[in-house]
């Protein structure tokens, strides 16, 4: 019994889940606007090259560390580097506050800071 109203309550939410959707995409399609997936804006995306930038902060993660970096004109970047994610691995190092790092990767934005998830450290 207990079965049943679990895989019937499942079952309602699923179908409201789909049914929200379709109305969103009524309701565009009668006001004209489209209906468009929330993605995050990349910080200064339209800024191309390597950002170099001194150490502030190095928060360790399982396979490699996120640094806040500062650059000269006071942007602050938080730059993902790990083994994974480099195009070259050799290019890995460690790096502690003071260090300058110049870094190019993918810029993105989470909770209105900048990040690089760094392809190429140098």
């Amino acid at each position: 019994m207990k079965i049943g109203i679990m895989m019937a309550a499942m079952a309602a939410s699923a179908i409201m889940a789909c049914n929200s959707n379709n109305a969103q995409q009524e309701n565009a399609a009668t006001t004209g606007d489209s209906v468009q997936p929330a993605t995050p804006a990349p910080a200064e995306a339209a800024a191309p090259g390597a950002v170099t930038g001194v150490v502030q902060e190095v928060m360790m993660g399982k396979d490699g560390y996120t640094a806040v970096i500062k650059s000269a004109q006071d942007s602050v970047y938080h730059v993902t580097i790990s083994h994974a994610n480099l195009k070259d691995h050799a290019q890995y190092r460690s790096a502690k506050p003071g260090d300058t790092l110049t870094v190019s990767g993918d810029r993105w934005e989470m909770d209105g800071k900048a990040q690089i998830t760094v392809r190429e450290l140098k």
